[in-house]
This record gives structure tokens, C-alpha cells and sequence, in this order.
């Protein structure tokens, strides 16, 4: 355990694929530690390449790496991640590298992955108000799933699989206006698309997307399916109902089911026991319609804010 006069915080705006390598090792210890992972999916590809407006902040305790902050833009309003090593926990290197962000960017709000007792006991001591949920809600896959490849779209659409190479700008143009209110998703650039594109689990054939037959090569809708298979076969793998979206000039057309439906079919023929998903919880009509498709919340993300400390561990 370090001593709080040990204590380093760096900011860079690239890291070095070493010190890469040990935020990764930092954010694996706290998920085996924790069961969430505390570094969003987002935050990890941001490891490896400069980004604009993303800061990296190195804490540094005992002679070592132990601790990581991300912010996700300049200025005001950033969102944040922060993960201590757990066995360096408990030692003031959590609010050190709080303070380091709060420097920098004023107005952060601080995300708690899974929204553990300690995040919120410490939210709660430092007045954080919580501003934003986060849902992971699962169900099984079954044959009931199978049978819904045979699922038929609104008269006047098809599905068809992404095509890489072809398909990028349209289906990122439909992308920011199906997510135009939305932080995160709808703030995708082409180099975020590619960057998971390169990804070991990325797979055309999962990416369903839809067009009007008045309107080819265009993305009227589309369903990006994902597969988690853990490397080290410890845990299940599952799928994921990744993103929905449905550009505005085709909502209420009744396609948002049937594509959702094309796409658990798909990850159900992968021989898959389960499927999650993640929905904003001030997003009720969603939430309506997953919770009618058989899903239930089983954690939640929060978004913490206020004018003191984030909720963090460390």
C-alpha cells in the first residue's frame, strides 16, 4: 500500500503501447476483483491511439502503475473513468487522480460501471448527484429465436449483411441521425467504425442492415450484433444486441422489431446460451419494448455529478 507522499499523477494525450499494456493489466485486475469491468469499450480502443480531445491520466504509486483516468473530451462536461489496481486501493491515488481531471476539466461527470456499494457510498458522501443510468439487461436465447430468421420486414424494405468498404458513410450517416440526442453513439466518426471493424470479434455477417427498395445503397436500419468469447474460456460466451437504429425518415414504420428479432435469430444459430444489451434508462419506450422481447435489467451503469468528488474506487 502506498503512501499518500509516493503518490504521481501524469497527463498525456497518447500513450506508449507499454504503458497501453498496463492500464489494461490495472482494468483486468479490478474487473476479476469487482465483476464489472471499470473501462468501457470506447475507453479501452482510445488506449491505443491518439484521439482528439481524449486525456489519459498515469497514477503512479510505490514505483508503479496502479492507477488510470480517462477523459473523454476537453472542457466542460467530459465523461470519465477512473480504476485503481485493487491491491493498491484505499490509498488516496483514486482522489489524486480525481483532482488531476478536475483540474482540466471542470463539470465532469464521473461514470460508475455497475454501480457498486463503494461508488455509491462515496457519491453519496461527497454530495454526487446521479444523473444518468446506464441498463444491461440479458435473456436466453432459444429456439423461438431460430424460427424468427424467417421474420419478414415492412412491405417496401430487405436486409442484407454489411459490406465493409461499401457500406461505412451510409451506414455512418444513418448512424448520427438515428443518435443524434444521443452522447455517445451518436458522436461516431469513421476512424471509431474502423476501429471496430478491426476488432477480432467484428463480423459482417452480424451487422444487419436494411434498405428501401426506393433508395439503394442507402441504410434505412440496422441491427450490429456482437460476440464476447472470453480467451481464457472461464466465462460463457453471449451475445449482444450492440446497436439498433432506425434513421428518422423511417421511424414509425414498424421496423424496429423485425430487425431486432433478424438479429437474436442470428446470434441464437451461433449456438449462443444468452444475449444483452444496453439501454439508457430515461429511454422508456426501449425499455418497453426489450422488456416485451423478454429482457431484464441485471445491472446498471451511473453517472455521477456534482461539484466535489466522482464516485471512484481507490
Amino acid at each position: 500500500m502506498a503512501d499518500v507522499s509516493d503518490l504521481d499523477v501524469r497527463a498525456l494525450t497518447e500513450l506508449t503501447p507499454d504503458q497501453a499494456a498496463g492500464v489494461r493489466a490495472i482494468a483486468d485486475a479490478a474487473t476479476a476483483a469487482d465483476g464489472v469491468a471499470p473501462v468501457s469499450e470506447s475507453g479501452l480502443l482510445a488506449l491505443a491511439r491518439a484521439e482528439s480531445g481524449v486525456r489519459h491520466y498515469l497514477g503512479y504509486a510505490a514505483g508503479g502503475l496502479h492507477g488510470y483516468a480517462q477523459a473523454d473530451r476537453a472542457g466542460d462536461g467530459a465523461s470519465v473513468e477512473i480504476v485503481v489496481d485493487p491491491a493498491h486501493r484505499a490509498a488516496g491515488l483514486g482522489d489524486a487522480l480525481w483532482r488531476a481531471v478536475d483540474q482540466r476539466h471542470p463539470g465532469a461527470r464521473v461514470w460508475a460501471h455497475g454501480d457498486l456499494p463503494a461508488a455509491r457510498a462515496f457519491a453519496q458522501r461527497e454530495g454526487m448527484v446521479r444523473v444518468r443510468e446506464l441498463h444491461k439487461m440479458a435473456r436466453p436465447l432459444g429456439p423461438q429465436d431460430l424460427e424468427a430468421a424467417s421474420t419478414t420486414l415492412p412491405s417496401g424494405f430487405t436486409a442484407r449483411s454489411f459490406r465493409p468498404g461499401e457500406d461505412d458513410a451510409a451506414w455512418l450517416e444513418t448512424n448520427a441521425a438515428a443518435f443524434a440526442d444521443h452522447p455517445e453513439q451518436g458522436q461516431m466518426t469513421l476512424a471509431d467504425l474502423h476501429g471496430r471493424m478491426a476488432q477480432p470479434w467484428f463480423d459482417p455477417e452480424g451487422f444487419i442492415v436494411v434498405e428501401a427498395e426506393d433508395a439503394p445503397g442507402r441504410v434505412a436500419a440496422f441491427h450490429w450484433t456482437k460476440v464476447h468469447r472470453d480467451p481464457t474460456g472461464t466465462a460463457h460466451p453471449h451475445g449482444e444486441v450492440y446497436v439498433v437504429g432506425v434513421h428518422p425518415a423511417h421511424q414509425g414504420r414498424g421496423l424496429g422489431r423485425p430487425l431486432t428479432a433478424l438479429g437474436l435469430a442470428h446470434l441464437a444459430a451461433l449456438g449462443l446460451p444468452e444475449v444483452v444489451l444496453y439501454v439508457d434508462g430515461d429511454n422508456t419506450a426501449a425499455l418497453r419494448t426489450y422488456t416485451g422481447l423478454g429482457f431484464r435489467s441485471i445491472m446498471v451503469d451511473v453517472m455521477y455529478s456534482g461539484a466535489v468528488h466522482p464516485a471512484v474506487s481507490g
